[in-house]
């Protein structure tokens, strides 16, 4: 329902950021699904969960879906742009599942996990070697196809969830030049908080950690040749 502001009451949206966007896009798209909590933005569009009766499970179920529209103030709207991308790499089993997108919204499978960052402190390390694993195996496959994510490095776009590995937001992705597997290997074995606990819960060398990294150098050479 909608309140005498005509805006829906959604869970954990505070002034500040019901301000980020186009209320009039909610309202147009809640006439066929359901806004149950503002998960959160970024810089150029905010995410909410939802769920919809368009899309439900084998098993009857409603599915939990992330819906994302471009903010107010951002510098640039990419949300078809993200969601071209998305459709590419869901043939080859990279990111979240895209389901429909326009220039106002994209409709994706909601990832119920943590920021690799954010969870550093929890995992064991076999989970962590299992998300070293698909992190390259996944980036591998983007630098394959072409498709560079652009901001691996930073940590905040690969999930863990439930026994899997995501990697997300491809607001920013580029079809040329790839470098995510190398901007993986330095997310792990750089320089950095990630790489810090990585090689602290695995028990890595100094001299292993050279090792990764000429790897990735390597890599680096040998994929522009």
């Amino acid at each position: 329902m909608a309140n005498s502001k005509m805006e829906i009451e959604i869970t954990d949206l505070d002034n500040i950021s019901s301000k980020l966007f186009d209320w009039s896009i909610v309202l147009e798209l809640a006439k066929n699904m359901d806004f149950t909590r503002y998960v959160g933005k970024g810089h150029r569009g905010v995410v909410f969960k939802a769920i919809s009766r368009e899309y439900i499970d084998k098993n009857g179920n409603f599915m939990q879906l992330a819906v994302k529209i471009p903010r107010i103030d951002g510098p640039k709207n990419t949300i078809i742009h993200e969601g071209r991308i998305l459709e590419k790499t869901n043939k080859f089993g990279v990111g979240p599942k895209v389901y429909e997108y326009s220039k106002n919204h994209l409709v994706m499978e909601y990832i119920d996990g943590k920021m690799l960052k954010d969870c550093m402190d929890e995992i064991t390390p076999n989970e962590l070697l299992y998300i070293i694993q698909e992190t390259l195996r996944q980036c591998l496959k983007l630098d394959l196809h072409k498709i560079d994510h652009t901001e691996i490095q930073g940590g905040k776009h690969v999930m863990f969830s439930k026994d899997k590995v995501y990697i997300i937001d491809f607001d920013k992705a580029r079809e040329h030049s790839p470098k995510n597997f190398t901007s993986a290997m330095s997310l792990l074995f750089g320089e950095n908080y990630i790489s810090k606990k990585t090689r602290d819960l695995l028990n890595i060398s100094d001299n292993d950690m050279k090792i990764f990294r000429k790897l990735a150098k390597d890599y680096k050479i040998l994929f522009k040749e």
